[in-house]
């Protein structure tokens, strides 16, 4: 008797010992488990990481470019085409010149009022001759070919020209048309023709 219950007493010993540990094991193991699901993402998928906003691309400012204003008449005395529209009817190239407006406005003015005769007393296809400077009309006209001159060959002499036919006026046309050359005024005075035409011819033209 004495034996087994010494046996019994070792054996419940042992199992004590084993039941401690297994305890003490469970006891880790569940502690883990805890401080897992601690650490556990919320989300059980794959974290994606938020792409970042595309950064546009801000215009670049266009370049200011200076916006240089159109010259004023150096002369305040000459006036533009605009201003001869609203002028009367009837005037004539004096007139226009009393009133400060130059060659251009007065040829303008011509052409609005439907190329009358009182201007252009010769009727050669330009007027306000005698009135303005011949400088200010050649180069008003140089270049430009007028209807009196449209089947007017270049190159012609002043005796070509009387004998085409030509008046004194076409003469001086055709000169300041053909850029007022040598050829048709030899002295060189601003005066084209003035030996080939009569001289009262030449001189009513300029006094016109």
């Amino acid at each position: 008797m004495g034996n087994s219950g010494t046996r019994f007493s070792a054996g419940s010993a042992f199992l004590a010992a084993v039941a401690g540990i297994t305890a003490g094991l469970v006891a880790v193991l569940v502690t883990g488990l805890v401080v897992l699901a601690m650490h556990q993402p919320e989300e059980a998928g794959p974290r994606v990481q938020a792409a970042a906003p595309a950064r546009v691309a801000q215009p670049t400012p266009a370049a200011t470019v200076p916006v240089t204003p159109r010259p004023s008449s150096t002369a305040a005395s000459v006036k533009a085409f605009g201003d001869v529209r609203e002028l009367p009817v009837g005037l004539l190239c004096r007139d226009l010149k009393k009133r400060g407006y130059g060659y251009v406005a007065a040829v303008d003015y011509w052409k609005v009022q439907g190329q009358p005769q009182r201007m252009d007393a010769d009727r050669n296809g330009i007027p306000c001759e005698p009135e303005y400077s011949r400088a200010e009309v050649g180069k008003y006209w140089q270049g430009r070919k007028v209807s009196t001159l449209a089947s007017v060959p270049d190159g012609l002499f002043c005796r070509d020209l009387v004998a085409l036919g030509a008046s004194y006026g076409e003469a001086v046309t055709y000169w300041w048309y053909a850029g007022m050359p040598d050829r048709l005024d030899a002295d060189g005075n601003g005066i084209p023709c003035e030996k080939v035409y009569a001289p009262e011819v030449v001189e009513a033209f300029w006094r016109q």
